[in-house]
């Protein structure tokens, strides 16, 4: 709070009240100038604190996205795997039940905490537009990638049910019928879950370092 105090003297004349006005504002402008240059290094500081967790974050998830590609091979390898055993099945009825395998492997999640924490505090609003965007881009990818991932889970669950209704393996052909849809769904879901996941890992192949900042294209200008 920037307090006015009244002269300790009385004005009797123009030129001490000028005077009076000129100190008064002198003060003021000092203050305000004081109190920007605070925000400003506080803001600064924000910043770069944002910068250094997100990019913490994004490098865990550089690693965890390689982790997720090569679980969703063996996933698509076990259901092709499980989708020769189900069509063979249809012409060769044998106990198939106990050889299907319908499992998400070592699927982790991707981690945006520290994005969901800089949208709260306010460092998004200080970034330069091209940086915002790329860390946008990211995580909306990422959004989409948990919701995928839910979704692809409930679908394998469905189709493990299917499989163990019967506790000998001998399936039904309507079973089989049912498991052949389920399966196809599962890779459907897979394949763009897998999707989504290389175009996360091509955009996090970009460092953020890359990005211009605020400050570097005042010194492009």
């Amino acid at each position: 709070m920037i307090e006015v105090h009244p002269p300790h003297e009385n004005v009797h004349t123009w030129r001490q009240f000028f005077i009076h006005i000129a100190a008064i504002t002198i003060g003021l402008l000092m203050a305000i100038g004081l109190e920007q240059t605070v925000v400003y290094f506080h803001h600064r500081h924000q910043l770069q604190e944002a910068r250094r967790e997100l990019a913490d974050e994004l490098e865990s998830n550089r690693r965890v996205v390689g982790i997720n590609l090569e679980a969703t091979r063996k996933v698509m390898a076990d259901l092709d795997a499980d989708m020769a055993l189900l069509h063979a099945a249809q012409t060769s009825p044998a106990p198939v039940g106990s050889k299907l395998v319908y499992g998400l492997g070592n699927f982790y999640w991707p981690k945006d905490a520290t994005w969901q924490a800089v949208k709260q505090n306010g460092s998004l609003g200080l970034m330069a537009h091209d940086e915002l965007h790329y860390y946008v881009y990211i995580y909306e990818d990422i959004a989409i990638i948990m919701e995928q991932s839910s979704e692809m889970g409930a679908r394998i669950e469905l189709a493990r049910a299917i499989a163990r209704r019967s506790p000998d393996g001998n399936l039904t052909p309507r079973d089989i019928e049912e498991l052949i849809t389920a399966t196809s769904e599962v890779q459907a879901k897979v394949a763009y879950l897998t999707l989504l996941l290389r175009l996360e890992e091509n955009a996090l192949q970009k460092k953020t370092e890359e990005i211009p900042t605020i400050e570097q294209k005042k010194d492009q200008h």
